[in-house]
């Protein structure tokens, strides 16, 4: 677990790297309650004036690994447990009192995804992507892209990304408020570093002011569209129809095994 995540301090910037290129940075369950931990720890670090989030190798994050996937299918505690730390995760996220800029290399898929709409800017390489697929797996929409994604883009764009699972290039997240920027692929961490540091010059007390003020809109959202999500979301991991999808993918893994 401690490789998962790497944790680089650069002056008043922090850099998170998800750390599992071969997987292409899958989300475990013991990462996710990890991630909520580092998100509290930045909150209160008043050293830091901006954190940078990327991925190792060619994905930023391709969501769930399937461990997570199944456990949470399969375990109604697992499954009460991961709803409930997202809840903490999104809560911790909001209350960093910095700006928090991804750096997308690749894939961002659920989680991948999640960890741009809590972000507040997003520089993305030319060759990176977008996916909502919850819908896909028997599932309702993640609880990051439930409180953001409405007034990031339209609602009718959020609604055809979610029903559909189909893949947003950088260029069209630009397009519709899903990212600032494209940039060349491989240049995206040193352009989220030169923003990072042009704005960790800026007077911190102003920029937690003015971040608070902003994540006032998601933070509106926690007690009405989460708890609504989440209650949701655990009806659906213990459903027929996810539990159906997780069982074709178990017994697809078996025969790739054999």
């Amino acid at each position: 677990m401690a490789d998962d995540l790497l944790i680089e301090d650069r002056g008043a910037v922090r850099i998170l790297t998800l750390n599992r290129p071969d997987d292409r940075n899958p989300a475990s369950t013991a990462l996710l309650f990890k991630l909520t931990q580092v998100a509290r720890a930045l909150a209160q670090d008043e050293s830091v004036s901006a954190v940078v989030i990327t991925g190792a190798g060619r994905a930023f994050s391709a969501g769930g690994d399937f461990q997570h996937f199944v456990a949470t299918a399969t375990d109604p505690k697992v499954a009460r447990e991961t709803i409930d730390n997202g809840r903490d995760f999104i809560d911790a996220m909001l209350d960093i009192p910095v700006p928090v800029i991804a750096a997308v290399n690749g894939a961002a898929v659920g989680f991948g995804a999640t960890l741009l709409a809590l972000s507040d800017i997003v520089i993305m390489a030319e060759n990176a992507f977008i996916i909502e697929p919850h819908v896909n797996v028997g599932l309702v929409i993640g609880d990051g892209i439930s409180v953001t994604w409405p007034f990031l883009t339209s609602l009718h764009k959020a609604k055809e990304l979610a029903f559909t699972g189909d893949r947003l290039s950088a260029a069209d997240a630009v397009a519709c408020g899903l990212a600032n920027k494209v940039v060349p692929a491989g240049a995206q961490l040193d352009e989220a570093l030169a923003m990072a540091e042009r704005i960790a010059r800026q007077p911190r007390s102003a920029l937690k002011g003015s971040k608070h003020l902003f994540n006032i809109y998601s933070k509106a959202m926690m007690d009405t569209v989460l708890k609504a999500q989440m209650d949701l979301q655990f009806a659906q991991t213990q459903g027929p129809e996810h539990g159906r999808i997780v069982q074709d993918m178990i017994d697809a893994q078996k025969r790739n095994q054999t």
